[in-house]
């Protein structure tokens, strides 16, 4: 029967002609603007007949139609609450059958019309509701439909990929389950995956909060990798990126887990890194072959590639396209520059419903000029966020929003939160950093340079809604959860002249729109008909090819050359085939290579897979590390390792004891620690981390590695660049800010990692294990910006770097655990 009605509602065809209307009204209210043309009056009666509509569309399975009972009830509501006897029931009713119980509290009105609601429908309600529910640290939750799919399969201890859109409610089922298995299963042990360092915190502190929610005490939540003669507590969960990952398990080889989430899993297909990322996992189920898995990425098609690059048969795929909050797509034109005169229109893949227009009164040449004054002009009402597509443009951004909400007659004094934001800001990067400026006028930047102290004050600040305005780079698509009404686009880019992949698209889509807020979030694309990709065309849903199958099956000449060494040919993308090269002769030497390069043909493929077996037969008998070794530098070219290896086995055979004690860099707190670093800079630079090797750069180095290894302030950094540099003050912000992420904490750490693990094995051969014993972890220390056991426990504790030098400062005693 209920088939049958909403087969009759479906086709009916005066409801797109409702859709479009309630479209029309709601968006050109949400944007302040008149309709362009009369709109057809819709009626309280006829209100209230789409209403029925939308809770027969409710009952159905298919997600268009399920959609389509949502916003018709939502836009209703929103146009015509408190006009409408017995509306706030009725809406409540369609949520409830759709299942989407979080929704509910979005209103008051409807989150308190139960007790007036009639009994048919309230007891449909409480079966619906009961099927929903379950309990959670001694809590009962009404969850999603997806939630309670998602929660069940984590119970049953079956292992998933999941593809759902960015507001689906997973990140709160993956910390509930984590904190109730703590409670429950006295050995668990979970490991969190996530894809930039700026993740970390966040998923660190919502870990935090639920085992707390959970009454869970006794276990620690470890975001930086313990020493190898570090004990940890017997319990702990692990929140690291994949290169953390990686330290840990080279650090204790015995380490197991049993249940492992790759958030953001779609980054398996990223270069390098999502080499890296498939290896850490497959070595983890080798460790332990029935560990639990967890791949979330938002707008994935073809979920089974976890299965195979894993092989791992038992990972179910799990779609839904259904999220909590929707999404309307608002294209704006802009059709006169000189006054900024502009038409909105409705987008829905190749169609376009008119909205309405507005002039501005401002020029809109540029892009910076669009995405100023169009997010100015319909964003100042909910928080909104801008993309920008770099950092200097980010800065650009808000600091011209800052000056037109400063410039308003309106304009209110910064709150308190503010004022401590923007001296945070001060202190830690510079007095002189335009972020301590702009969030003094409720505007934000964010990006992943950053400080991690600064990049958390920033996202809180913003979540709890003291920020208006947040101008975000690329960081935001890598899981960073900060919802707003309104996101502006400007035909955007994560890299210089390349538009954002549908992926990334749709994942940055989906923070439109905040969870229990609005029932509604804008994306606003800006000159829509200028972009050089049109993503609202094409699918959603998109295919990913594991980075280590890239290199594999669709790369495989250009890596061949990179195995044989000869080619003096430019090899595009080396970086990832140099990584592809470690992993492959490290499984070759380890009897692992049938399994590896099984997992890395999507088809046979004998030609192929035969020259590259040969090549690696070859580069065994040339590359005489042991694949333990190499699997400790997995991002570094095994060549260039042999180089080293070889360089430090001569040198220290052919001298004495003193000879093998001028390789071990200094500890930083040594008062010969620079010239320390000067002679291990010019080794690196001529092998493993190539640089135009000139005393002067090794000097540079070596003082920014000490400075920031002792804990020095960026803000002292800053200003030591400044003195010896001429540029603009937020050049060499941003410049200092890129030396400390990208190349001391990224590409030193790998260095000195990869040094002292040779350094380490060539000691040991000659006999010299004490020494070898004695190296200590500049790759840890340059990870954490600390080199004292004091500093690095605070840090570990989750307090920030600023904080844990002062205290640290304060302790005679600098190897407290």
């Amino acid at each position: 029967m209920i088939d049958v009605l909403i087969d009759k509602v479906w086709s009916n065809p005066r409801l797109p002609e409702a859709m479009k209307i309630l479209e029309r009204l709601w968006i050109a209210r949400s944007a302040g603007v008149e309709p362009t043309t009369p709109v057809v009056a819709v009626d309280r009666h006829k209100a209230s007949r789409y209403v029925e509509a939308a809770a027969i569309l409710a009952c159905s399975s298919q997600p268009a139609q399920r959609l389509a009972a949502y916003r018709l009830a939502t836009y209703v509501h929103e146009l015509f609450s408190g006009t409408i006897d017995g509306l706030d029931g009725a809406v409540r009713a369609v949520l409830v059958r759709l299942g989407n119980f979080p929704s509910i509290l979005t209103s008051s009105p409807i989150g308190e019309a139960l007790a007036s609601t009639p009994w048919a429908i309230a007891q449909e309600e409480m079966v619906r509701r009961g099927a929903n529910e379950i309990s959670i640290a001694r809590n009962r939750f009404s969850l999603t439909d997806f939630q309670k799919s998602l929660w069940d399969s984590l119970s049953s201890g079956t292992s998933i990929a999941i593809s759902a859109p960015t507001s689906t409610g997973k990140s709160f089922i993956l910390q509930a389950f984590i904190s109730n298995a703590y409670a429950s299963r006295p050995q668990f042990c979970a490991c969190y995956v996530v894809p930039t360092r700026a993740l970390i915190s966040q998923v660190q502190a919502d870990l935090k909060l639920a085992l707390a929610d959970a009454s869970v005490q006794d276990v620690e939540v470890i975001t930086v990798p313990p020493e190898p003669d570090e004990q940890l507590p017997s319990k702990v969960v692990f929140v690291f990126t994949q290169e953390r990952l990686q330290i840990l398990l080279n650090n204790d080889p015995h380490r197991e887990v049993d249940f492992l989430v790759i958030d953001e899993a779609h980054s398996v297909q990223e270069g390098d890194r999502g080499i890296l990322l498939q290896g850490v996992i497959d070595e983890l189920i080798a460790r332990k072959a029935d560990t639990q898995l967890l791949f979330a990425s938002p707008t994935i098609s073809n979920l089974e590639v976890f299965g195979h690059m894993t092989g791992r048969s038992d990972i179910r795929p799990q779609f839904t396209s259904e999220a909590t909050v929707s999404q309307n797509f608002i294209e704006v034109e802009v059709t006169g520059v000189k006054h900024g005169d502009v038409a909105l229109f409705a987008r829905d893949g190749e169609n376009r419903n008119e909205i309405g227009k507005a002039r501005l009164g401002q020029t809109l040449a540029s892009k910076i000029d669009c995405l100023v004054h169009l997010s100015h002009r319909f964003g100042s009402e909910k928080q909104s966020i801008v993309y920008a597509d770099g950092q200097a443009d980010a800065e650009k951004i808000a600091l011209q929003i800052s000056a037109l909400r400063a410039g308003k007659d309106d304009h209110q004094p910064a709150s308190q939160a503010l004022q401590e934001l923007s001296n945070l800001a001060k202190e830690a990067v510079h007095s002189k950093y335009g972020l301590a400026a702009t969030v003094l006028n409720g505007v934000g930047f964010h990006y992943g340079n950053i400080p991690t102290v600064l990049r958390n004050a920033i996202e809180q600040t913003f979540s709890a809604g003291q920020l208006q305005y947040l101008v975000c780079t690329s960081t935001l698509l890598a899981g960073v959860n900060m919802p707003a009404q309104n996101i502006f686009m400007h035909s955007p880019q994560r890299k210089k002249s390349t538009p954002l992949q549908s992926i990334d698209f749709w994942n940055l889509a989906g923070r439109a729109g905040r969870l229990r807020k609005e029932f509604q979030g804008n994306i606003y694309l800006l000159n829509y008909q200028d972009w050089k990709e049109k993503p609202l065309s094409g699918p959603r849903l998109s295919p990913i090819i594991p980075a280590m199958q890239q290199a594999v099956d669709l790369r495989g000449s250009d890596l061949t050359a990179v195995i044989d060494d000869t080619s003096t040919a430019t090899i595009s993308a080396k970086a990832e085939l140099e990584t592809a090269f470690v992993r492959l002769l490290s499984d070759y030497k380890s009897g692992r290579i049938a399994t590896t390069l099984d997992r890395s043909y999507t088809s046979p493929s004998l030609t192929s897979r035969q020259q590259l077996e040969t090549a690696l037969s070859q580069a065994d008998k040339r590359i005489s590390l042991p694949a333990k070794l190499l699997r400790l530098s997995p991002t570094i070219s095994a060549h260039r390792q042999q180089d080293l290896h070889d360089h430090l086995t001569s040198t220290i055979a052919s001298g004495s004891r003193s000879v093998a004690r001028s390789f071990l860099p200094a500890h930083p707190r040594e008062g010969a620690a620079f010239d320390s670093y000067v002679k291990v800079l010019d080794l690196l630079h001529r092998t493993i981390l190539p640089k135009a090797n000139s005393e002067k750069q090794n000097r540079f180095f070596a003082v920014m590695l000490l400075k920031w290894m002792q804990g020095i302030p960026i803000p002292e950094l800053i200003d030591d660049r400044a003195r010896f540099q001429k540029a603009s003050i937020s050049t060499h912000i941003r410049a200092t800010l890129e030396l400390v992420e990208k190349e001391l904490r990224f590409n030193y750490v790998r260095a000195f990692g990869c040094y002292s693990a040779i350094l380490a094995h060539v000691l040991s051969a000659r006999g010299l294990n004490d020494l070898a014993a004695s190296i200590p972890s500049l790759a840890l220390y340059l990870e954490v910006g600390a080199s004292d056991k004091t500093m690095i426990s605070f840090v570990t504790l989750g307090l920030s770097r600023m904080t844990a030098k002062r205290l640290n400062s304060l302790c005679p005693n600098k190897s407290l655990a």
